[in-house]
């Protein structure tokens, strides 16, 4: 934060700018935030994070808390909920049930109080992603032992453990980290001018464009799917039996799968991958 005084912000500028914030972001994944005919869950969901996290923006403004430190609860509250999924009890699920439902209001604040109040960083928005991973890496566990602990079949906590493992050991993961630990080698960055100059062709491998799709726009579980299926466990606390939330268990497992193989493939076969993650790299650092 800046020395000179800081002059607090009025609600309705916060929520202006959230909303022309989300508007931006949306539009980068063809998402119309205002189409409530064909996607009126999504509208929902977006105003319902927007309203809240721009509530709780305007009271953080008047205090010492830092957009890093909210990032830091947000992964903290996934862990927790994690928690609280994976216990045979009523009253933990349910508090699991709503800390997933919740937490994207947190993963809004972050950002929103960084711009209101502070300047974004790209520790910020490395800090914020790696919470994503986080959140998404708990709500998988928690849901794996809510089924476990309801068929007490070890199958799940195998195909658990497969699907960690995989995020874990994910060929993609490994070339974004060695090229930014490289950053700081003066050989890697002598290649810079050579690496802006390449043109990156489409391959007429199906398959290949498939996967550099799946992998650039992302294959993970979003707000709607993850919502439902917390509704499902709902459902099940109600009714006292698994209903249907395995079968989104299995779902994301062949998703982990699909995605593991594809970046394999995509960075053994298709070097304009890689190079592609280069200059995306030498992009953010130069910003």
């Amino acid at each position: 934060m800046n020395n000179h005084k800081y002059v607090f912000t009025k609600y309705k500028k916060i929520r202006k700018l959230s909303y022309n914030n989300e508007k931006k972001v949306l539009k980068t994944y063809d998402i119309d935030m205002y189409d409530w005919w064909s996607k009126p869950y999504t509208c929902f969901k977006i105003r319902f994070y927007i309203e809240l996290s721009s509530l709780f923006v305007f009271f953080l403004q008047f205090t010492k808390i830092k957009p890093n430190q909210i990032s830091y609860v947000y992964a903290g509250s996934s862990i927790f909920g994690a928690l609280c999924l994976s216990l045979e009890n009523y009253y933990f699920i349910l508090l699991g049930i709503f800390l997933f439902f919740f937490k994207i209001v947190i993963d809004g604040t972050d950002g929103l109080l960084a711009r209101v109040k502070y300047k974004p960083t790209n520790l910020g928005e490395i800090i914020d992603t790696w919470g994503g991973f986080v959140a998404e890496i708990s709500f998988m566990i928690g849901l794996g032992f809510y089924i476990f602990n309801i068929t007490s079949d070890q199958l799940y906590l195998y195909l658990l453990t497969i699907t960690i493992s995989i995020k874990a050991i994910d060929l993609k993961k490994y070339v974004f980290l060695h090229i930014g630990a490289s950053k700081y080698n003066e050989s890697y960055l002598l290649k810079e001018k050579s690496i802006n100059k390449i043109k990156l062709k489409k391959s007429k491998n199906k398959f290949l464009n498939f996967s550099k799709k799946l992998i650039l726009d992302g294959f993970n579980y979003n707000a709607k799917s993850m919502d439902l299926v917390l509704f499902g466990i709902l459902i099940e606390l109600i009714y006292k039996k698994l209903i249907f939330t395995h079968y989104f268990f299995y779902l994301y497992i062949i998703r982990g799968v699909i995605i593991f193989f594809s970046n394999f493939y995509l960075v053994n076969r298709d070097n304009s991958f890689v190079l592609l993650a280069i200059k995306n790299n030498i992009k953010i650092k130069n910003k």
